[in-house]
């Protein structure tokens, strides 16, 4: 597949459910600049940065646990010296890597799902579709870490994926809805991508190589420790507020 193909699928793939949100917004004739500012709603209580922040900490955290009970040695002392990846791949992933698309997801499609169902169901559903939204950006780069070509050969690969998705849409749809912010989420979904792809205590090669699966496994437990502690501690509001959505008109942004 050639390279403007790829370039077209990525850019389509992180940039489609922004266009489509603020597309449809505007057919339905809602305000665009009312969906907009959520994307740059930064007014929010200091311990929302705090949990976008160190939410994805407790998740790598989590995920190295795992990854020693599954079999697999880490290493912390790899870590050091890779800051200027951290900051490189948060600053990708927030751009142009997988935080763009917040502003369709988070920002446009979750508040109408949840309008027609609890916020469980709509994020189980959401979680899908986004799962689901990746899969033409893995055929057209048969190169990448989560690769098509390494999903036909190895199917319990896509079961994984979708599941590592779902769970990570439960810690989205909760700082969103305590939020309202795009921004949070945008900020969150950097740091989770950031995490996992960097702060493993494993070698890049390995992460990336002959403990691939583990990881993902191991991530995969983590997600969705924290998505069900999140959901026990909100009694599976996940943030959302019925009788304030009501009265500032959350329920129809």
């Amino acid at each position: 597949m050639g390279e403007p193909v790829r370039t077209l699928s990525f850019v389509v793939g992180g940039f489609g459910p922004a266009l489509a949100g603020a597309v449809t917004t505007w057919l339905d004739g809602e305000s665009v600049r009312a969906w907009a500012r959520q994307i740059v709603r930064w007014r929010v209580p200091p311990r929302w940065y705090l949990a976008a922040f160190l939410l994805p900490l407790l998740v790598v955290g989590l995920a190295s646990a795992a990854i020693v009970l599954l079999g697999t040695d880490v290493n912390p002392a790899v870590l050091s010296g890779r800051f200027s990846l951290v900051l490189g791949s948060y600053v990708f992933v927030a751009l142009i890597g997988g935080g763009n698309e917040e502003p369709g997801w988070r920002g446009f499609a979750l508040p109408r799902l949840e309008k027609r169902y609890a916020p469980v169901p709509a994020t189980l559903v959401l979680g899908v579709v986004w799962a689901f939204w990746h899969l033409p950006q893995l055929v057209a780069d048969p190169n990448a870490v989560y690769s098509f070509a390494w999903l036909v050969e190895e199917t319990p690969g896509i079961v994984l994926r979708v599941v590592n998705i779902v769970g990570f849409a439960f810690l989205l749809t909760w700082i969103y809805n305590e939020t309202e912010s795009v921004l949070l989420a945008l900020l969150l979904h950097a740091g989770i991508n950031t995490a996992n792809s960097t702060l493993v205590p494993l070698p890049i090669e390995a992460i990336t190589g002959e403990s691939f699966t583990t990881v993902l496994i191991a991530v995969d437990v983590a997600v969705w420790i924290v998505a069900v502690l999140l959901i026990a501690a909100t009694r599976g509001q996940l943030g959302y507020d019925l009788p304030r959505a009501t009265a500032d008109g959350k329920a129809d942004r």
